[in-house]
């Protein structure tokens, strides 16, 4: 074979396939730098998932010329570093898009229909009691919200916002949101409010949905104060970076009742810690970021990341390049 692909863990046998049409594959048995450095130095191209990655791997590849994100952050890679090394970054913008609108629609029915707290007092038997259900679902206080005419905060507005935004206006959800960086035709399209700071998005939102990359700028976007201006019947939906919310913050306000609850399927720590504070709480609920793990998300991102990685071997410009300058200076005109 021409190339050498070095994968930190697994993908699609799609993917896989299509690397293989020009490339060995070669598999790390960890994504871990002790398994990674003594493999990297053969390899054209390594292709990760979520795990960071370290500048001592990207130093040692010595033939590295591109790195894969199978996903769309690219906040677990040092792109300048990559940049200054010569090496293109691709990653997948699109694959997993309505996935991550899927998890997120659902996170706010989750939190919306009380599931948490009604479904573990039925399995624990609460419900064993006289009267009818209906009639304790209400004495017991498991009633629910409608979506309809409820007000849906967007911080962000990019692709997974955008689908969230057609999945929700099905609901006839009210939805503004806030995204300095995308035109008034996006919003005019999907007949979403445009709101004109963090603060309009989600002062009086039900739901706050965060579809927004972790970068300096976005670190601990959603702290102490933003948390004030929520409504105490709100709920946080966090499908993007654990670090864009300060969890701290974030524990103390649900807590103290301050807002009513959130669903987070991404932490400031990844893995979390087994002790999480978040894990004890009746008013969270919590996924292992799963959002984008869905049969075709998981076809597409494979797919498109390996593509993108045979089209930098091969001298073509990828379609999803994070760092156009280094293809730009390839080919002479940088």
């Amino acid at each position: 074979m021409k190339y050498q692909v070095l994968l930190t863990e697994r993908i699609s046998p799609v993917g896989i396939g299509i690397l293989e049409s020009n490339a060995k594959v070669i598999i790390a048995p960890t994504p871990s730098d002790a398994d990674l450095l003594p493999l990297i130095g053969n390899a054209d191209a390594l292709l990760i998932r979520s795990t960071p990655l370290s500048r001592a791997v990207m130093n040692a590849g010595e033939n590295l010329k591109v790195i894969g994100r199978h996903g769309i952050g690219i906040d677990n890679i040092d792109v300048a570093a990559a940049t200054r090394l010569g090496i293109q970054v691709v990653n997948t913008p699109g694959a997993n898009t309505n996935a991550v609108a899927e998890h997120s629609l659902w996170a706010i029915m989750h939190c919306a229909k009380n599931f948490n707290r009604a479904e573990k007092a039925l399995r624990e038997g609460r419900f064993a009691v006289a009267g009818s259900l209906p009639g304790l679902v209400q004495k017991m206080g498991y009633s629910t919200l409608e979506l309809k005419a409820k007000n849906l905060g967007l911080v962000g507005f990019g692709r997974i916002a955008r689908r969230l935004a057609e999945l929700a206006r099905s609901f006839q959800m009210d939805i503004r949101a806030f995204d300095p960086l995308v035109g008034d035709d996006a919003f005019r399209e999907l007949a979403v409010h445009r709101a004109n700071s963090l603060e309009e998005a989600i002062r009086d939102a039900d739901f706050v949905s965060l579809h927004v990359p972790h970068m300096k700028e976005t670190h601990h976007l959603i702290g102490e104060k933003q948390l004030a201006m929520m409504k105490k019947e709100a709920y946080l939906i966090n499908t993007s970076r654990g670090g864009i919310v300060d969890e701290a913050a974030l524990l103390r306000a649900l807590r103290e009742g301050r807002i009513a609850g959130a669903a987070l399927d991404v932490f400031e720590q990844e893995p979390p810690p087994a002790d999480l504070p978040f894990f004890g709480l009746e008013n969270v609920m919590v996924t292992p970021h799963m959002a984008a793990m869905t049969d075709l998300a998981l076809v597409n991102m494979a797919v498109d990341v390996s593509r993108g990685i045979l089209d930098a071997l091969e001298g073509k410009r990828p379609e999803f390049l994070c760092n156009p300058e280094v293809w730009e200076k390839r080919r002479g005109r940088g």
